[in-house]
């Protein structure tokens, strides 16, 4: 055991992770012009996502949610509606992050009735470009961020910001309307299978040119993540079927199986992580058992040559994740999301990992957040946790002091780097 005392080990660690690199593995961030420039206030930015749910989970009517979102709204009236539902959730770690966001970045130290007007002017004020790069690259030190950019169809290419892109659009086909919309927005007949993997193909080859380095699937907000080896000719027979109009609930899920092991074989011959949403589902309503990661084994085990990166450490399923990451060479955990959900689950689930996973296959940080507060938030948790789960270990005599430091930087930024850039394998001196 070490000498030192936990506490001093845990100060050590943070002092250490502060000036790490860090490699942000997903974030769904507006592009900058999208708000900087435009009317805003603190509840049009920052009930977009997450502490929204948990106001809306204890309690807060869908309505009074939208007056808050929208700008017509006065100030007064917002914060009256806000804070009797604040009061009940704000002990959540969704909460947390923008109550950490509003005292280092606003020098707000507490949210409530007196400081909101305060607070909003603030972020009005600073609401400016450089914003991004204010608190990105300076302040959290990111060096990259994943971007799951999904509302552009071809989105400017940018280092800063490597594409995550999403063919679910073509894999979740219900009904001949969904077929006729793929038609129209992409200017091509889809008769055959034939021609939906080619459609695949195309995007996949402009995404290329717009700096893609993985495909991403949310599939699991729509339908379970069991997705069977099917066969062309029953695929096709569904497709027919649907292209018909004389189909069944099977039929669709027939269709999109196949299509899922088409974008698994794109995965591989265009060298493309492919990062799936797995376990808890942003909102309030749906059906988690859909998520459980473990759900995936059958296309994963089909697909060797494929990389995936299974997010947000599977909530509530880690234990399943677990298992998946030790038994499959191919499969990562993603932490992106995980540490604003618990920060207890984080301390229990990490130090499982690290008992049973090699840790260069556990990727530590992602936002996940559409505003840049939230970003800053949630890293902040990210550090902490990390350091609570590393200066344990070292303390218990798992590991040492320089040891756990290796292996923050490599959950925070190298393994990032060695999954996505193989062939650059960067890494950065702390």
């Amino acid at each position: 055991m070490s000498s030192m005392t936990k506490a001093s080990i845990f100060q050590k660690l943070t002092d250490a992770i502060e000036k790490m690199p860090i490699a942000d593995t997903h974030e769904h961030l507006m592009l900058e012009r999208m708000r900087v420039g435009h009317p805003m206030d603190f509840f049009t930015i920052t009930m977009t996502q997450y502490a929204s749910s948990d106001l809306v989970s204890a309690g807060m009517p869908a309505a009074q949610m939208e007056k808050l979102c929208g700008l017509s709204t006065p100030l007064a009236e917002k914060i009256a509606i806000f804070m009797p539902f604040w009061e009940k959730a704000n002990n959540t770690t969704y909460c947390r992050a923008l109550k950490i966001a509003a005292k280092d970045l606003y020098g707000v130290e507490e949210i409530n009735a007196e400081t909101l007007p305060i607070l909003n002017a603030r972020m009005v004020e600073q609401n400016k470009p450089g914003l991004y790069k204010k608190i990105l690259e300076e302040k959290c030190k990111i060096k990259y961020c994943v971007w799951d950019q999904w509302w552009e169809d071809v989105p400017d290419k940018d280092d800063f910001y490597p594409l995550a892109v999403r063919l679910d659009n073509i894999i979740f086909i219900n009904s001949p309307q969904d077929i006729k919309t793929l038609e129209q927005r992409y200017g091509t007949e889809l008769i055959s299978l034939e021609k939906i993997e080619q459609l695949m193909e195309t995007r996949t080859q402009i995404y290329k040119e717009c700096g893609i380095i993985a495909y991403k699937s949310a599939l699991a907000y729509d339908r379970s993540l069991d997705y069977q080896i099917t066969s062309k000719e029953d695929a096709s027979t569904a497709l027919q079927r649907i292209l018909s109009n004389n189909f069944t609930k099977l039929d669709a899920k027939t269709l999109q199986d196949y299509l899922m092991y088409r974008v698994a074989e794109l995965a591989a011959k265009h060298k493309l992580v492919f990062q799936i949403h797995t376990g808890l589902l942003e909102g309030n309503g749906n059906f988690i058992r859909h998520a459980n990661p473990s759900l995936l084994s059958t296309l994963i085990f089909q697909n060797p040559n494929v990389n995936f990166a299974l997010m947000h450490g599977g909530y509530p399923y880690g234990g399943e994740l677990s298992a998946m990451a030790k038994m499959f060479p191919n499969v990562y955990i993603d932490m992106c999301w995980l540490h604003i959900i618990s920060h207890y689950h984080v301390h229990n689930v990490l130090m499982e990992w690290l008992d049973a996973v090699p840790v260069n296959k556990i990727l530590g940080f992602g936002g996940d957040y559409v505003f840049v507060e939230g970003v800053y938030g949630h890293l902040q948790m990210a550090k902490e946790n990390l350091a609570h789960v590393l200066s344990t270990r070292v303390s218990d005599g798992y590991c040492t002091l320089d040891e756990a430091k290796k292996y923050a930087k490599m959950m925070l930024y190298d393994n990032v780097n060695d999954l996505f850039f193989p062939k650059k394998n960067v890494t950065t001196a702390t």
